[in-house]
């Protein structure tokens, strides 16, 4: 029997255009500027996602959706770390729209188990994306000598 399913979203609004958002969740060089310590993204459906980050450690995913400007969607591999998930799949989407006038990242994490054992995963999924959502911000829109443009 399937346990109950928990989730996490976080969203980013800035005056960076789409594709600089884009750019900074699949370019490697991108991803170092605010989140990963090492990236490798075979940009694609069916494509593989690796990032190593300073805040969530070893990621490694299967890009289940790929648009261009629009959505990315991860279907995470268990993480070392991580309870053990069961039949759990837990998936992060990723969805950018604008209105001209400014860019809004959404990120949908779903599949957290429901057990307690997976209580201080989410937190820290939760946490560490706030975090991390804080830093691209930062980066796309106060770009410094230290932090170019992305």
């Amino acid at each position: 029997m399937r346990q109950a399913q928990r989730g996490y979203v976080q969203t980013l609004r800035c005056q960076a255009p789409p594709e600089a958002v884009w750019r900074a969740l699949v370019e490697p060089e991108m991803l170092a500027r605010w989140c990963a310590v090492q990236a490798q993204v075979d940009g694609r459906v069916g494509g593989h996602y690796s990032v190593r980050a300073r805040l969530f450690g070893q990621r490694d995913a299967h890009i289940d959706a790929y648009e261009p400007g629009r959505r990315l969607r991860l279907i995470l591999h268990p993480s070392p770390g991580w309870p053990p998930a069961g039949e759990e799949v837990i998936v992060e989407d990723f969805m950018i729209d604008s209105n001209g006038k400014e860019t809004v990242l959404r990120l949908f994490g779903s599949g957290v188990p429901g057990s307690s054992e997976w209580d201080a995963t989410l937190k820290r999924l939760r946490s560490a994306w706030a975090v991390a959502f804080t830093d691209l911000k930062r980066h796309l829109e106060s770009p410094s000598p230290e932090c170019p443009s992305l």
